[in-house]
């Protein structure tokens, strides 16, 4: 959550001074790999498909296009149509190439984060999700080392635990209210996925109608 909670920095700069929303639900979870799959599969469906396909089909006519142009143009004016052809050719496999990667790579920290614990808050405002993971101690020796490298004498406040905040005003954000989790979905590329038995199911409720009547289609139920 560390690596996740910098890619969010600016965007809790921005709203460090926004005032707190109400707060709908609260919990605590373990993070599962059959519930990340789950989540990760719906992500898929709703944006990385539908994108993959849309970007495919824009190939698929400049191809044709190109085709077209090899087969209608005569010897010694074919090279830039073959250019083209091979350059949509390129294109295309590049597209699906990083969709396959980025399968890939959430595949290959799912069973990193398998396990690890949380406590989820979710306002009407912001979303915020803390690693509950057991920090390490600091030892008398090294908080010595600490206190006597600061020039003021005072000491290092206590390291808290990571978290990442995403904050549901931003139209970057979406969420999709499945069956038994929350899939949050930000800039269409990042997804953080709450399974919902982390909540009682008044407070599911109370999520469901508060942030369907403020965030709108954006809300995906």
């Amino acid at each position: 959550m560390g690596i996740l909670s910098e890619m969010f920095d600016e965007e809790e700069n921005r709203y460090s001074a926004a005032p707190v929303g109400e707060l709908l639900a609260q919990g605590d979870y373990e993070s599962s790999r059959e519930k990340m799959l789950s989540g990760y599969k719906e992500f898929r469906k709703k944006y990385a498909v539908r994108s993959l396909i849309g970007r495919l089909l824009v190939v698929l006519l400049a191809t044709a296009s190109a085709i077209f142009m090899v087969v209608t143009s005569s010897s010694d004016q074919r090279d830039v149509p073959i250019f083209c052809l091979i350059l949509c050719l390129f294109i295309g496999g590049w597209f699906i190439s990083q969709s396959v990667s980025n399968k890939k790579k959430y595949m290959a920290g799912v069973d990193s984060l398998t396990g690890i614990p949380y406590h989820a808050e979710i306002y009407t405002d912001k979303v915020k999700i803390v690693d509950m993971s057991p920090i390490p101690e600091v030892s008398q020796e090294e908080q010595s080392e600490l206190t006597e490298n600061k020039e003021d004498g005072v000491p290092e406040k206590a390291e808290e635990n990571p978290s990442t905040v995403i904050h549901l005003d931003e139209y970057i954000v979406d969420i999709l209210d499945r069956e038994d989790v929350y899939v949050l979905v930000v800039r269409k590329a990042y997804v953080f996925i709450i399974p919902k038995d982390a909540f009682t199911a008044e407070e599911n409720q109370k999520v469901k109608e508060k942030l369907s009547a403020i965030m709108g289609i954006r809300y995906k139920k």
